[in-house]
């Protein structure tokens, strides 16, 4: 039993339906209603002009569905297009004919007619019957019209071979034979059994129109009594032309619910797209432009401001010289328009006022007339003026000192690679000054922390008035500073601009009412005569610089390889790393890492402790630069691989639920060995998850673009092994990386955390990390954390995980194996 909605049918469709009852029952109930019996004159006039009215609906759904094909190939238009135009041509053949007819028509031009009549139903119930079952025919809207005209012309020709392929539906004036009956029976019950259908599957389908469809079957069905009803000439003069009036409702309703379907409802739908539209791009921070041919801006909405209209509007971008392109040259970007390219985030920027900009991200695609030409181009775009802001805010605070504006150690031993560039080609010497104030701990002590700082801003200021244009300097941490001089002829030469600082800074400072003296001590060494390498410069500085101390301060003094016991003590421990592995005088110290969030340890670092049989314990920011410099790091560096992840697995077994186990690698090892086989060599031979080992790196590594050190990592990370940037804040050009690279974790180097108490910028420097990582979906790990009100202010910002001596100095595995145990026994406790 079909489910027939006939309560919503009725709500849909009651005007209709009662204007079929009401005309239905006039016509039908009202024996004195004979408006034709009198005058055939008058009904062939009524039946004219319902002839014509036929015709013209006829051709207006198959006009709608030409259009419709159009726009919708899979729509069953083209049954329609072919239905109704054949219909249109049928209905205009009695009125082609009525010209002949004098008087009553005559028994051939009604059999005709009704035979006309009868194949025109036929025609609408096959389309509409193409309605319910989905039927297609999909081929060129011309090939249908001319099938209509082919099925017409075949009717037409059958209608004129009555006694051959036509039966006898009118014999002797008697136009209610058994076969007209039949005919007329069976279309009534199709048209009714075609309404009914249409009302059981408007609900299933979702299809409204289904119920202006069964109305359409209803007038026809209606129509089909009144043909019925009629048994001789006379009675054709009221029920044929009545009958007719019916189909010729039946039609109009049947084109009204295809023009609704075909061009009101999306109409209607484009027009609250489009509303929906407008009214989302005044809320949405995007804006959209679109361009003309010669790419000038043709429609901007409402955007990040109405300056952009009256900066952009008329103009082509580079034609505005407030708009400044960032991604690549006005030149460049133009041409790939003239190729008639898309592009994707090209980045301008935009001066709308002396020094304010709003920074603007854009993508675009060509705009193509049906004959394939380039109309122009449409797009959106972004005000990313905040992204940006914050962008270089972290930039800078990465590469100088934000407290004194002077660039960082990171930033001058890029310039010094430059300058040392120049220094080659020019056959010049560089000079690097070592200084560290004078006492100044006991200025910070005694006067406070604000004070100092005060201090080391004024110092800055007087140095940046004492050096030349041409050298730079960099703050370095508290009270010391580096100072490159280049374009040296001799090494003496760097002794005007020591004395000169000297004297600056011997000048007394006048800080918040209080007069302040301090002096400097100063170290230096010339490139290349002390040193190529920019660490080792540094570190010969500032072997002089002690030197300038110990004379009694407010000294210069250079380097001198007399100085240089402890360049044979470093020969010597060289030698002694060499055979350091074989004497098992190496070790692994393992430094615990906390949650933050559950307080429960969640990984653990390995860092390598030399235990010299003569000298014991060995620093290991003294031998590890050793071990690179030699290569040895590559040995080692394999050994610390796999003795960490043996343990482990050791500590696995034990049920010691240590989420990581991180390692540090250097650009060494991926310069002179082979990282990525060491490191699945270890996974194989220790067994360990590769998703619980985390290679630890350095910011400079994934700045100096080292292509098969960043394959191999990538490599590795498919495997299923973390990766973590290791001190992060002291690299360089590093940030584009955190986009492309699949990073883990970032590790805020201990020179930012330590000092958070007392220094609002290492707290700024901080948050802005914290804040990035969580931004990127980066885990955020402080390493240094050296007290409980660091520890509580890492966390009050949102830091993931820390480590430091407040909880855990580094410590052997047996004593790892107590302190874990202990420790968890405290937090579950």
């Amino acid at each position: 039993m079909p489910n027939i909605d006939l309560a919503n049918y009725w709500r849909q469709q009651y005007r209709q339906l009662l204007t079929c009852i009401l005309l239905f029952s006039i016509l039908q109930f009202n024996p004195a209603f004979n408006l034709f019996e009198q005058s055939s004159q008058y009904m062939l006039a009524a039946r004219l002009l319902l002839g014509v009215l036929a015709v013209t609906a006829a051709l207006l759904i198959a006009n709608v569905s030409w259009y419709e094909y159009e726009t919708d190939k899979s729509s069953n238009s083209n049954i329609y297009l072919i239905g109704f135009s054949t219909i249109a041509l049928l209905e205009l053949m009695p009125v082609l004919n009525y010209a002949e007819v004098s008087g009553i028509w005559d028994e051939s031009s009604i059999q005709r007619i009704l035979f006309f009549g009868l194949i025109c139903q036929i025609f609408v119930i096959l389309a509409l019957i193409s309605e319910i079952y989905s039927l297609r025919v999909n081929f060129n809207k011309w090939i249908a019209v001319v099938l209509s005209g082919v099925l017409g012309i075949v009717v037409i020709w059958l209608s004129s071979l009555q006694t051959v392929f036509v039966p006898q539906i009118c014999i002797s004036g008697v136009c209610s034979t058994t076969t007209i009956k039949f005919f007329e029976y069976a279309l009534f019950s199709a048209d009714i059994l075609l309404g009914i259908t249409f009302i059981s599957l408007a609900k299933d389908r979702n299809k409204k129109r289904y119920f202006s469809l069964a109305t359409s079957c209803l007038f026809l069905a209606i129509g089909e009594l009144f043909f019925v009803e009629f048994q001789s000439s006379p009675d054709l003069l009221n029920n044929f032309v009545f009958g007719y009036l019916f189909k010729v409702i039946s039609y109009v309703v049947l084109y009204q619910t295809l023009f609704v379907n075909a061009f009101k409802d999306p109409y209607t739908k484009a027009k609250e797209s489009e509303e929906q539209f407008r009214a989302l791009t005044g809320l949405s921070s995007d804006w959209f432009w679109q361009q003309d041919r010669n790419l000038r801006f043709t429609v901007i909405s409402i955007g990040i401001s109405p300056l952009i209209n009256q900066f952009l509007t008329g103009k082509a971008p580079w034609e505005v010289a407030e708009l400044t392109s960032i991604s690549c040259d006005w030149s460049e970007f133009r041409e790939q328009l003239y190729r008639h390219e898309p592009f994707k985030d090209h980045i301008s920027k935009l001066e709308y006022a002396p020094g304010q900009f709003y920074w603007i991200s854009s993508s675009g695609t060509p705009i193509f007339d049906e004959f394939g030409v380039m109309t122009g181009y449409r797009g959106v775009s972004s005000d990313i003026t905040k992204r940006k802001m914050t962008e270089m805010e972290v930039e800078f605070l990465a590469f100088h000192d934000p407290l004194t504006g002077l660039p960082n150690r990171v930033m001058l031993q890029d310039r010094f690679e430059q300058v040392k560039t120049f220094c080659l080609r020019e056959k010049t010497k560089l000079g690097l000054l070592f200084l560290d104030l004078d006492h100044f701990k006991k200025i910070n002590d005694s006067l406070g922390h604000d004070i100092g700082d005060l201090l080391l801003k004024e110092v800055a200021k007087r140095l940046e008035e004492s050096v030349r244009k041409s050298d730079s300097i960099a703050r370095i941490g508290g009270d010391e500073f580096l100072i490159i001089a280049p374009g040296l002829t001799k090494s003496e030469d760097v002794v005007q601009v020591a004395e000169k600082i000297l004297d600056a800074l011997q000048r007394p400072f006048y800080l918040e009412d209080r007069e302040i003296y301090t002096s400097t001590s100063i170290g230096m060494s010339i490139y290349p005569d002390d040193a190529e390498t920019f660490e080792v410069l540094r570190k010969n500085a500032d072997m002089a610089m002690y030197h300038a101390k110990e004379s009694g301060r407010n000294l210069y003094r250079f380097f001198d390889q007399k100085m240089d016991e402890d360049v044979s003590n470093y020969m010597k421990l060289r030698d002694d790393l060499r055979h350091a592995i074989v004497r098992d005088e190496l070790c692994i110290h393992y430094q615990p890492q906390l949650s933050l969030t559950n307080g429960k340890i969640v990984g653990v670092e390995a860092l390598l402790r030399w235990n010299h049989s003569e000298m014991g314990e060995i620093p290991p920011d003294y031998f590890i630069p050793l071990a690179e410099e030699s290569g040895l790091i590559v040995e080692i560096g394999d050994w610390v691989l796999l003795e960490a992840c043996r343990q482990a697995v050791e500590w696995k077994n034990k049920n010691l639920t240590i989420m990581q186990m991180g390692v540090n690698l250097s650009a060494a090892q991926f310069k002179r060995g082979d990282v990525e086989q060491s490191v699945l060599s270890a996974l194989k031979i220790s067994g360990l998850d590769p998703e619980m080992l985390e290679l630890e790196v350095t910011e400079k590594m994934l700045s100096d673009n080292n292509i098969g050190a960043l394959d191999c990592l990538k490599r590795l990370r498919h495997v299923g092994v973390k990766i973590s940037i290791d001190d992060f804040g002291t690299g360089y050009s590093s940030l584009a990386y955190l986009k492309k690279f699949n990073i883990d974790k970032l590790k805020i180097d201990q020179s930012f955390v330590k000092d958070m108490i007392d220094d609002a910028n290492d707290v700024a420097i901080v948050r802005g990390i914290i804040q990035m990582a969580h931004c990127l979906n980066l885990v955020a790990l402080a390493e240094g954390v050296e007290s409980h009100e660091l520890l509580a202010k890492l966390r009050s910002f949102g830091c993931d995980e820390a480590q430091g001596y407040d909880f855990s100095r580094p410590m052997i595995s047996e004593d790892f194996e107590i302190f874990y145990s202990q420790f968890n026994h405290l937090v579950s406790g």
